[in-house]
């Protein structure tokens, strides 16, 4: 089988998926390649990367039980 390439359009699109490993296998494996071979690509996901990490680190507080029900039940109801 051969490697899907993908163009900076597409791996910018994909950045946030990659970042949260929410990618499949091919995806993440055609981001991988793209990002070493662009720079601009792979500072934009590092950007991207620490941001979340950063972010993450700030939010330290636990959310309710009961919000993630809540939540579901209002979606629900449209």
């Amino acid at each position: 089988m051969t490697k899907q390439q993908i163009d900076c359009e597409q791996a910018l699109k994909q950045i946030l998926e990659y970042v949260d490993h929410e990618l499949g296998e091919h995806e993440r494996e055609a981001m991988q390649q793209h990002m070493h071979t662009c720079k601009s690509c792979y500072s934009r996901m590092e950007f991207e990367r620490r941001l979340k990490e950063k972010v993450g680190a700030l939010c330290d507080d636990e959310v309710p039980s009961q919000l993630g029900e809540r939540i579901k039940g209002l979606l629900k109801s449209f």
